[in-house]
Order: structure tokens, then C-alpha cells, then sequence
């Protein structure tokens, strides 16, 4: 395999210690994220009403969003290293709070907090994966992150009910000491803030701000494109299980398709991006969207369970292909000192895309079945169009991966070096939300 296009093996002999540290730690978090799991069950349980719990579980999904938007903000003026111990730590500590919290008012506002300082770390950590990390290897090891997020997600929910066997309390208790240890793990990591030597003509505090992203036409096409693809993916949630009974099948048949599609993302994503690294980035993207669509477009074939199979495999391959494109992307592109803030701002068209898609795909659903379906064939034509238009630029000159910090000396010294330079940073955290 040539130096410009690594192998698996290659990119993950490669990959820093403190790469390694933040891919652990977030493979820990996930694995301890049973909050926003069992957080309805946990109030019925405790005798709350189930329109309280619904309540408190919105909360936490508004500060979700809130949260990732903040945490880019923070992480570019602040650093990096910062943003991840207080948003892993302050979770944590918050955590812990639920089960003790006699109220439901109370809960509710303690489940947004954790809410968004438990997703506040999310733009930070991509942002220093870049950072760590050659351009040449940016997507393969975004796809090494997307699989221990992965394998965290998919394992995170059987620990979760293994510990309530035992007590609702201790898995709450197993979920703040997993944050905190992610919390521990970063304090090894290297402190930077971000652009130091950016945004220092007359238009730098209105570029270091969410409104220098929305600025840049491009990048706004991307997240354009992000959102369609959204709305067009999130009907496997909300429209296929109800096309899978409609054609005469029994529930079990969607699960073992969400199953089907969990087990080959994280078998295959890794391979295959040696591959699709190899692919402009634009064309990548394009691509994964283009064969999401197709995939959602082919349940229109037949009833057959051999359709739905191949219809869920295609776009499985489609969330394969573009997806850790995707996640570099924004990094990659990023001007100096808005990394934190373009990575926070792609995830917001993707979280309002997860919000809406359902809505308009059940409205369709009960006026024309198979309109959800040629929609989504449609509605991906932008997508691909805009992914396209967007994506026509390469990285800034000012966004070279960083060398990792020798790890007492150098970080000494950035770290004095960042306290003179944290105030020079100007937020704006302005009418954008996302998470992903």
C-alpha cells in the first residue's frame, strides 16, 4: 500500500497515543451512555407519570444538541483537552444526580445539563483526531472512531439491562464513572487552542463565529446535503417497519434488518475504507448518499424478504461508503481556529434532518405508502447535487495536522502559552444546533 493511501494495518500502527487515548475513552463513554437508553423506564419505574419521562428524555435531547453547538465553541477558544474533561466530567458528577433527585422538574432540568455536557465533548474530539493525525489518514481513522463508537453503541445497551438485573441505580452509577474516566483519560492528551495566529484581520471576529460558517457557501451546501440524507435515512427508523408489516411480514423480520445492517457496518466499514480513502472526497460522499437513496428506493421492489434484505444492504453500503468521509470533512476544511465550530455546525442539519424525517415520512405514509419511498429517490437527487457543488475545495494551508506534544515538557508549554492567547477568541453561538 503507497504512503498516500494507507492500509488498515498501516493507518492503526500509526495512530498516536493520544489518538489511541481519545478512541479509548470514547469507547469507554459509549459503553457506560445508558442515560438517554433507559432514562423513560427508569421514571415509570420510579412511579413518574410517562408523559414526565417523555419530558425529561426531550430535555436531554435539546441539550444534546445545544451542548454540541456550545462544546465547538468552547473547544475553539478554550482547547481541545479542556472542552472534553469538563464536558466528561461535569456529566459525570451530574449523573449521579438523577438518582437521588426527589422532583421531576428537577430531573427534567438535570437531564438537559447532562444532556448537553455529555455531547459538548463530540466536536472537540473530532477536532483533535485531525489534529493528530496526517490528512492522508483522516478517513481511515475516522472509520476506526465510527467502530469503537459503534461497538460502544451496540454493546453499551446489553451492559445496561445486565445492570439493571441489579439496580436501575448502580447502572446510572457504572454510567458517571465511565464519563469520569473519559474525563481522566483526556488530562493525558495535548492542550492546544485552536488558530492561535487566525483571525487576526478585520474580519476575525466575525469569521471565528457561527456566523462565519454560515458565511461560507460551500460548506453550507454540504450541510445542505447532510440534512437530505437525514431525512432520506432516518425511514429505516420511521417508515420501514411499518412497510414491513404492510407487506404481510412480522416484526421480528425489521429487527433482524437493523441487525443485519449493525453487524455489517462494523465488520466492513473498516476494510472498506481503505478503498473508498482512495476516492476524491466529494465524489465519496456523493456516492454514499447517492446509494443510501437507492437503497430506501428499492423497497418499492416487492414484498419479498429477499428485497428487503438487498434493499438494506445497499444502503448500508451507502452509510459505509460516505460516512467517514463525512466526518473528516468538516476538520479537513475548517479555517484555522473554526475547526470545533464547522465540525459542531455539520452536525446540526443531520440532527434536525433525524427530528423532521420521521414526521414527513409517517404523514406520507398515511396519504400514499410508496411516495415515501419515490421521495426519498428524489429527494436524494439534491443531495448528491449538493454534496457535489459543496464539497470543491481542499484543506486550508492553515490546517496541517499538528505533531502530539511530547508528553511533559511540551504540554507545559502549551498550556502557557494558551492562557495568554484563550481571551483573543470571540463566540457567537448563533441559530445553529446539531449533534450526531
Amino acid at each position: 500500500m503507497s504512503a498516500e493511501h494507507p492500509s488498515v494495518i498501516q493507518t492503526v500502527r500509526e495512530i498516536s497515543r493520544p489518538a489511541w487515548v481519545l478512541l479509548a475513552g470514547m469507547l469507554v463513554n459509549r459503553l457506560g451512555n445508558f442515560l438517554q437508553i433507559y432514562l423513560v423506564l427508569y421514571l415509570t419505574n420510579k412511579g413518574f407519570a410517562t408523559y414526565g419521562a417523555g419530558l425529561a428524555l426531550g430535555a436531554y435531547g435539546v441539550g444534546s444538541v445545544l451542548g454540541v453547538l456550545a462544546g465547538g465553541a468552547v473547544s475553539d477558544r478554550f482547547g481541545y483537552r479542556w472542552t472534553i474533561v469538563a464536558s466528561m466530567a461535569g456529566a459525570g458528577a451530574l449523573t449521579t444526580l438523577i438518582v437521588v433527585l426527589p422532583s421531576l422538574p428537577l430531573i427534567v432540568a438535570v437531564a438537559a445539563v447532562v444532556g448537553a455536557l455529555g455531547q459538548a465533548y463530540r466536536p472537540a474530539s473530532s477536532a483533535m483526531l485531525v489534529e493528530l493525525t496526517p490528512e492522508r489518514q483522516h478517513v481511515m481513522v475516522f472509520a476506526v472512531y465510527r467502530l469503537a463508537f459503534n461497538l460502544g453503541t451496540t454493546a453499551g445497551p446489553l451492559l445496561g439491562a445486565l445492570l439493571i438485573t441489579y439496580s436501575y441505580d448502580l447502572m446510572f452509577y457504572v454510567d458517571a464513572v465511565t464519563s469520569v474516566l473519559f474525563a481522566v483519560f483526556a488530562l493525558s492528551l495535548p492542550h492546544t487552542v485552536a488558530g492561535k495566529d487566525s483571525a487576526k484581520g478585520e474580519d476575525g471576529a466575525g469569521r471565528r463565529s457561527y456566523r462565519g460558517v454560515l458565511a461560507d457557501r460551500r460548506f453550507t451546501l454540504f450541510m445542505l446535503a447532510l440534512f437530505l440524507n437525514a431525512v432520506v435515512y432516518i425511514q429505516h427508523v420511521s417508515v420501514l417497519p411499518l412497510q414491513v408489516t404492510a407487506d404481510g411480514h412480522r416484526p421480528e423480520l425489521y429487527a433482524a434488518l437493523l441487525s443485519l445492517n449493525a453487524v455489517v457496518v462494523i465488520a466492513l466499514e473498516l476494510p472498506l475504507t481503505k478503498f473508498v480513502q482512495r476516492m476524491p472526497a466529494r465524489l465519496a460522499v456523493a456516492l454514499g448518499v447517492g446509494l443510501v437513496g437507492v437503497g430506501m428506493n428499492l423497497y418499492l421492489a416487492g414484498p419479498a424478504v429477499a428485497m428487503f434484505v438487498v434493499a438494506t444492504l445497499v444502503w448500508t453500503l451507502g452509510e459505509i461508503v460516505g460516512t467517514p468521509t463525512v466526518s473528516a470533512y468538516p476538520g479537513q476544511v475548517a479555517p484555522p481556529g473554526m475547526r470545533g465550530r464547522y465540525i459542531a455546525a455539520a452536525a446540526m442539519p443531520m440532527q434536525i434532518g433525524y427530528a423532521a424525517g420521521p414526521v414527513i415520512g409517517v404523514t406520507m405514509w398515511t396519504l400514499w405508502p410508496d411516495g415515501v419511498w419515490w421521495g426519498s429517490g428524489v429527494i436524494t437527487v439534491f443531495a448528491v447535487l449538493a454534496a457535489l457543488a459543496g464539497m470543491t475545495r481542499p484543506a486550508p494551508a492553515g490546517a496541517e495536522p499538528v505533531e502530539a506534544p511530547a508528553p511533559v515538557e511540551s504540554d507545559m508549554e502549551s498550556e502557557t502559552e494558551s492562557d495568554t492567547d484563550a481571551p483573543r477568541a470571540e463566540e457567537d453561538l448563533a441559530a445553529s444546533s446539531g449533534a450526531r
